[in-house]
């Protein structure tokens, strides 16, 4: 009985700290993961700084609100590019779900490949019951701008909308805000 007690009294402290052995590594594994997830949605919150003022710029210059009329068409195509450029260079850190509606966001109000060395095209009017972009705009028109639009294929307002909140949820959710509706 006194060897039992012995082995009991040796076994516990050795017990104790084989288990604080394997909690402790755990422990770190998580504080690791962590670590890792806070990273990158600090990450995701940066690009959320880059991506979200451009796409909004571009819906206002679509659904002609808010600061539309500061937004020169030739300034819409480069921010279309820079756009473009972030988006596709971080495609893998986002979420698919958010580059599917990205691309269809874009593929909605530019005609893409309109020639070779050539830029996107605007789908939308220079002048309508909106606004008239040559007179209502805080920068100066220049005739060259009427060439970089897309008359033809115009999208509804809608669907413009439509489109943007998609990519704007979409972006939301990949980035981890939770909608708080």
């Amino acid at each position: 009985m006194e060897i039992y007690k012995l082995l009991v009294a040796a076994l516990t402290p050795l017990s104790v700290a084989i288990v604080g052995y394997f909690l402790n590594r755990r422990l770190k594994n998580i504080d690791d993961a962590q670590w890792q997830n806070r990273k990158l949605i600090e990450k995701r919150l940066e690009l959320y700084d880059q991506i979200a003022p451009s796409l909004n710029a571009i819906y206002c210059f679509f659904v002609w609100v808010g600061y539309w009329k500061d937004i020169s068409p030739k300034d819409l195509i480069e921010n279309k590019r820079e756009l473009d450029k972030i988006v596709n260079i971080y495609k893998y850190l986002l979420s698919q779900d958010f580059y599917s509606a990205y691309d269809r966001f874009i593929h909605l109000v530019f005609r893409t490949y309109s020639g070779a060395g050539k830029d996107a095209l605007i789908k939308s009017h220079v002048s309508c019951f909106d606004g008239n972009r040559k007179e209502h705009t805080s920068y100066e028109w220049k005739d060259e701008f009427e060439q970089l639009f897309d008359s033809s294929s115009v999208p509804r307002k809608s669907d413009v909308i439509a489109a943007y909140e998609a990519t704007m949820k979409e972006l939301q959710s990949c980035i981890g805000i939770s909608d708080s509706k």
